[in-house]
């Protein structure tokens, strides 16, 4: 099982955006998969016993049913101050890592209004996965320009992104 991970939680996002274009590749493609986004984290997430494994009701269901059951991620999201979202790390840092992290894998995709495409923030994010037992695919997809790439309607407007993204999901099928 899949699990497509929105990493931001500002709503309308252009993460978003991109996350859902995914999640209808691989509905198209016929590939099992779940969708997640953190718009929809917790209101209390973030308690002072969070580490002592008192994780909220909600916290909890999460986990339940879009990470523990996920063998891979298809994580995609923004370049905040040149990086991901504290809030991405947040959330991971309140999850059970063992039950939800450890031993699986991922691939990640990057936004970005810049031109980098949030490289910076996908080489941090691939450590802090690497760190929890998460491989990474090779494979990163930079979105730079963002605004350019995504139409209205959410639709990649660029032939050689989707292209990439397409043999991004093949490579991640294999891995």
């Amino acid at each position: 099982m899949i699990t497509i991970f929105c990493g931001t939680n500002r709503p309308g996002s252009y993460s978003s955006k991109v996350a859902k274009f995914y999640s209808k590749q691989l509905t198209d493609k016929g590939i099992e998969h779940n969708y997640f986004t953190l718009e929809d984290m917790p209101q209390d997430l973030l308690k002072n016993d969070m580490y002592d494994g008192n994780r909220s009701e909600a916290m909890l269901a999460i986990q339940e049913k879009f990470l523990q059951p996920a063998s891979k991620f298809v994580f995609v999201y923004p370049e905040y101050n040149g990086s991901f979202p504290g809030v991405l790390k947040a959330f991971i840092d309140a999850s059970d890592i063992k039950k939800c992290w450890h031993n699986k894998k991922a691939c990640l995709v990057g936004v970005s209004a810049g031109r980098a495409g949030n490289l910076r923030g996908m080489e941090h994010f691939t450590n802090i996965l690497n760190h929890i037992r998460i491989n990474v695919l090779h494979l990163k997809i930079p979105m730079s320009g963002i605004e350019n790439v995504v139409d209205d309607t959410g639709n990649i407007a660029v032939p050689e992104t989707i292209s990439l993204i397409h043999q991004q999901i093949e490579l991640f099928q294999e891995f």
